[in-house]
């Protein structure tokens, strides 16, 4: 996936039900870095798909933010007390099912 990058996707949703849905489709494309934060490598196309599911699962009462970083941010990025996140690389390992 040439054209991934890192993603920062964070969200406020209001009804109960419909955040655990969306904690878990969120956790099907990344990492939890905070209780409602997460770090994704993806694509746009995969960003749009994400979008798009998750148009279909919030209402308007709810907020969902997608921040795309560059490799001279996600470079600068520094974390405190985050013993058990993983370090930021520039393209996460890639796994061969045989």
């Amino acid at each position: 996936m040439k054209d991934s990058k890192w993603w920062i996707l964070c969200y406020d949703v209001r009804d109960p039900a419909r955040l655990r849905k969306c904690a878990r489709l969120v956790e099907g494309y990344g990492v939890r870095i905070q209780y409602s934060v997460f770090r994704c490598w993806m694509s746009k196309r995969v960003m749009a798909r994400l979008r798009w599911e998750l148009s279909e699962l919030l209402t308007e009462e709810d907020s969902f933010f997608t921040i795309p970083l560059c490799s001279n941010c996600h470079g600068g990025i520094q974390e405190l007390g985050c013993k058990n996140t993983p370090e930021w690389q520039k393209e996460p390992e890639r796994f061969e099912i045989v």
